[in-house]
């Protein structure tokens, strides 16, 4: 067996075998595994038996995805916004396509644990194959192949061409230049290895049936898995001319082998018709308490992992005090924000577009759990007794809801939510089978047909019509991803590989500014909403879904709300009569409270707080308090609101999308700021051309 230096092994061992608590697989170091004196070469203990192989393989799954494939990675697809406190913010630059990689930024951690990863995935690989080869090490050599394939093909879905090497790192020639120094390497060639290489092992991972765990891959999910990468490899990404580094070469494109393609295509077709006639899994149905969206997301959000089983084909184990817990259930989970509550004080630092919120047939269950309408506000202003309602958002702050705070398990910590990372899910398998079956078929057929409609039924909207030619269905698939996918890290590149980020970043930036003017297709969109003065269970696990509300078309009605809100005394009074009239006229409770707010105001705006106040909140500074980053929360959407001008989150200097150039940020550069970055470490790694340069950031 190969032997590697002692230190260096060492470190590897317990960096990537012996996984804490943080993982739902096993309970503890301490508990699983009696480390050693160490006095032998480490890797001959990590892999002397299965077991101990097992234990490494589990290990590479901690931190196989960074803080930035949830929080940069899931902002810019034209769904979820970054919403930080300054425009400058290195997330807001990267949610709208402004890439610098002079800054200290640009997917720089994503960059460099990947390729720790892909080391010990590699040294794992030398070591299992050398072993006798059971069922039990060829399950593993499988499934250290799948997440081989998932690093190498989220570098190459953020930078195009990376250096790729399959081999671990050998003592005797660490110093060469090509080890110590990689080139960028084709990735049209890091794809087919890869998908080979699950190809040739695939069939030795166990079936969920056969094996009960989702939390790392098993074969349902490694067919989801191959699918994906198979859909990249085949589609379009942005290529240049790696000898000339020309930025004139520059273009959206695909490999030029069209025969490679359409094989490409048939592996994917059917790794998804093998999961789909497996019949082990299935989209989870709702129930009296709730849509079967909402049931899929509550469940997975509270850890109830084997109710989402059947769906939640795969996702990263996130429990506990140690390294297994990340902060996803905080950027993309906590509800509009929260502030005196048992929730604790937190703020949303992403946010949904209005355009997308008001996409949604109004049918659609999915609406309002992506999309979370309100905000957790004390009434009482006291930390130790808090008295909680949700406040209603206005159109700058609608914030991500599948995983929001109120769905979670007491936290270990305020920013540690114990929530899983969702990676592979059903409902994506269907819509990729609906893509593959398009495809291949120059149209969709009957089973392209039946997977959308199964993902349509569950959502309430089963009774859209379904286009017949390949284009109108393609473009059906995309906003049917866009519904059900969002913000699960996976809708930005989708536009990348079917060549349409171009036409839906412009189409998103005009729908902006024409909902902001209420002009062309928004030109009827209600201004004034009434909110339901709701109080908070205060509570984890509550089911609460979204506050209740009546937009307002009737002039008479709008009449009583458009003017100066009384917040005390008897004109207070008549106007909350007034509110609870018009809520009679709409059938609703009329002897509740509601709140008057203008939704193309900012939150924070006079009126909207005011509105807030005679409804029943406290007139206290927190009652004003922000639910986002500055950089949303604090604008309106209003062209009129903002003294006819686009608010500047729209169109500016730091507008939606204001960095984005096509032919070149369809990818990241590398970073190459300081020491630690791809470009300053390796002297022979080429910039993505049109980078080196870089004047595209506002001064």
């Amino acid at each position: 067996m190969k032997k590697y230096n002692f230190n260096s092994v060492r470190n590897l061992l317990l960096a990537v075998a012996m996984v804490g608590s943080g993982s739902m697989l096993f309970t503890s170091c301490e508990d699983t595994l009696d480390l050693p004196s160490y006095t032998k070469d480490d890797t001959d203990f990590a892999f002397r038996d299965e077991n101990n192989a097992d234990l490494f393989v589990q290990g590479i799954y901690n931190g196989l995805v960074h803080e930035e494939f949830y929080r940069q990675v899931n902002t810019g697809e034209t769904t979820t916004i970054a919403a930080e406190d300054n425009f400058e913010g290195q997330k807001h630059y990267v949610s709208n396509y402004a890439f610098d990689p002079t800054a200290p930024y640009v997917f720089g951690s994503t960059y460099g644990e990947s390729y720790k990863k892909i080391e010990a995935c590699n040294l794992a690989l030398s070591y299992l194959r050398d072993m006798e080869q059971t069922a039990k090490i060829k399950a593993l050599i499988a499934e250290v192949s799948a997440q081989r394939a998932f690093l190498y093909f989220n570098l190459i879905r953020l930078f195009g061409d990376v250096p790729f090497t399959a081999e671990p790192l050998d003592p005797n020639n660490m110093y060469d230049e090509d080890v110590m120094y990689p080139k960028r390497y084709d990735r049209d060639k890091i794809y087919d290895f890869i998908i080979n290489d699950m190809v040739a092992t695939i069939e030795d991972l166990p079936w969920y049936s056969e094996c009960g765990y989702t939390e790392r891959i098993n074969r349902n999910s490694a067919c989801g898995l191959l699918a994906r990468i198979c859909l990249h490899a085949a589609g379009y990404s942005l290529r240049w001319n790696l000898e000339t580094n020309d930025p004139a070469t520059l273009h959206m494109g695909t490999r030029e082998d069209q025969a490679r393609i359409r094989e490409i295509y048939i592996i994917a077709d059917n790794a998804l018709k093998s999961v789909i006639t497996q019949g082990e899994n299935y989209l989870i149905q709702g129930d009296n308490d709730m849509s079967g969206f909402m049931k899929l997301f509550y469940s997975f959000t509270g850890r109830d992992l084997g109710t989402v089983a059947p769906e939640m084909m795969w996702s990263i184990a996130r429990l506990g005090e140690n390294v297994g817990n990340t902060t996803l259930g905080v950027y993309v989970g906590t509800t509009g924000g929260s502030q005196y509550s048992i929730y604790g004080a937190r703020r949303s630092l992403q946010a949904k577009l209005p355009t997308y919120y008001l996409s949604f047939d109004p049918a659609d269950t999915r609406r309002d759990v992506t999309c979370c309408n309100y905000t957790v506000r004390s009434l009482s202003l006291n930390a130790d007794k808090p008295d909680v309602a949700d406040a209603g958002a206005t159109f700058s702050s609608i914030a991500p809801g599948k995983y929001r705070i109120q769905w979670q398990v007491e936290p270990n910590a305020a920013a540690k939510r114990n929530v899983n990372i969702p990676m592979v899910r059903y409902a994506d398998v269907l819509l990729m089978y609906a893509e593959t079956q398009n495809w291949l078929n120059n149209g969709p057929t009957q089973e392209a047909r039946t997977a959308l409609q199964q993902v349509r039924d569950r959502a309430g909207i089963g009774h859209m019509a379904i286009p017949s030619s390949q284009d109108e269905f393609q473009d059906a698939i995309l906003q049917e991803r866009k519904w059900e996918l969002s913000d699960e890290f996976l809708l930005r590149t989708d536009l990348v590989r079917m060549n349409l980020l171009d036409r839906e970043v412009h189409k998103a930036q005009q729908d902006l500014k024409d909902l902001s003017k209420r002009e062309g297709a928004y030109a009827g969109i209600p201004k004034f909403r009434l909110y339901k003065f709701t109080k908070d269970e205060n509570k984890y696990r509550t089911k609460f879904l979204t506050l209740e509300y009546i937009d307002l078309t009737d002039a008479a009605e709008i009449a009583k709300v458009d003017r100066t809100i009384p917040t005390t005394g008897a004109n207070r009074e008549n106007f909350m009569n007034d509110l609870k009239a018009i809520a009679t006229a709409h059938g609703k409770d009329g002897s509740a409270d509601w709140c008057a707010t203008n939704m193309f105001l900012s939150w924070d705006n006079t009126y909207n707080k005011n509105g807030r106040i005679a409804g029943g909140f406290k007139a206290g500074g927190e009652n004003n308090q922000m639910l986002l980053g500055n950089t949303i929360a604090q604008k309106p959407t209003g062209y009129a609101e903002n003294k006819d001008k686009f608010p500047d989150w729209i169109e500016g200097p730091f507008g939606l999308y204001f960095g984005y150039k096509h032919n070149q940020t369809e990818l990241s550069p590398f970073a190459n700021k300081s020491a630690g970055h791809p470009l300053v470490d390796n002297p022979r790694l080429t910039q993505l051309p049109g980078y080196p340069g870089y004047s595209g950031l506002p001064n």
